[in-house]
């Protein structure tokens, strides 16, 4: 019975330790600015089968790089991408239409179509972990 118990114990704190790494996903995205202006970056990010989260402002000054950490994301590929320092889309690029609050910090996990004070702006897919405004 003890072996038993034991078992049964060392099962469920298995399986509560990998739902809790499951839930806990984050995304790390290394952005480097390579203009010579500030460059705002927004993000469009899968959080689960159905949901999305649209966060942004980072400023990057000229030729900072640094992190970015995506909470709640699960994969780099269900990341999308915006700056406002001249993104050209190219032909191969997968790109996402959405919306981003004009002038101020902010995380929306409901789309904002239309609403004041948002803009539609054109996110690309991410390829990668790092990216690099201006690369292209």
């Amino acid at each position: 019975m003890y072996l038993l118990k034991k078992t049964v114990a060392a099962v469920l704190l298995s399986s509560t330790l990998l739902m809790a790494g499951q839930a806990m996903a984050d995304v790390r995205i290394d952005i480097k600015n390579g203009t010579q202006e500030d460059c705002s970056v927004a993000f469009n990010a899968r959080i689960d089968k159905t949901k999305w989260v649209t966060e942004g402002w980072y400023v990057f000054m000229p030729g900072e790089e640094g992190p970015v950490l995506l909470k709640g994301a699960n994969d780099i590929h269900d990341v999308f991408i915006y700056h406002d320092c001249g993104l050209n889309p190219a032909d191969r690029d997968e790109v996402k239409r959405g919306w981003v609050k004009s002038n101020l910090k902010f995380t929306d996990y409901l789309p904002k179509e239309n609403e004041d004070g948002y803009q539609e702006v054109q996110f690309v897919r991410l390829t990668g972990p790092a990216y690099v405004i201006g690369d292209k």
